[in-house]
């Protein structure tokens, strides 16, 4: 006896701080996966607010934009850390990466804080106005010292040209383990 329905290959399993994706998330991946080619099964975070994401546990690794119904609320713990040990640095609730720290610093000093950043690039302390605008700051940088720095294990940071671009891997040892972060680039 034959089923009258085919079945249907079932999606990658794709979470999204810490939901899976429901119907309207699973169109906008669709959607961002017709630009960025496809999304493995896995687990991510993603902030709606500056529209970084990345691989849950990671640092920042893409920018989708802002505002995308994608999984549930950004939760602190998203890239690791979450209770102020890890960096003591919190961006719209995550508290960020050692990685994100690093990189962001390559920029200016990075004081422990929580802070918001929205998806036009402005910054502020949490509850207060902005401080400045990240992309503003990285258009002064690039025009005065582009740089470019390599580092162990494949990993570099390039500013100038109206581009940031940071790729290391999160363990040495595992390729896999890539990232690159793209700004303005």
């Amino acid at each position: 006896m034959s089923s009258h329905a085919e079945a249907q290959p079932s999606a990658p399993m794709i979470e999204v701080n810490g939901k899976p994706l429901d119907a309207g998330g699973r169109q906008v991946l669709r959607r961002l996966e017709a630009t960025l080619g496809a999304v493995p099964a896995g687990r991510y975070w993603y902030d709606p607010a500056s529209g970084g994401a990345g691989v849950w546990g990671g640092p920042a690794s893409a920018y989708l934009g802002p505002g995308l119904a994608l999984g549930g609320p950004l939760p602190a713990s998203a890239s690791g850390g979450g209770d102020g040990r890890l960096t003591a640095v919190f961006i719209n609730g995550r508290e960020l990466h050692p990685l994100d720290v690093q990189g962001l610093s390559r920029l200016g000093p990075v004081i422990p804080g929580r802070y918001w950043w929205d998806g036009a690039g402005y910054v502020g302390k949490e509850g207060g106005p902005p401080m400045f605008n990240f992309y503003a700051v990285l258009a002064q940088k690039q025009a005065v010292d582009p740089i470019y720095k390599p580092g162990p294990g494949g990993k570099s940071t390039y500013v100038g040209k109206g581009c940031a671009a940071v790729h290391g891997r999160l363990r040495a040892s595992d390729e896999s383990s890539s990232y690159s972060y793209y700004v303005g680039c």
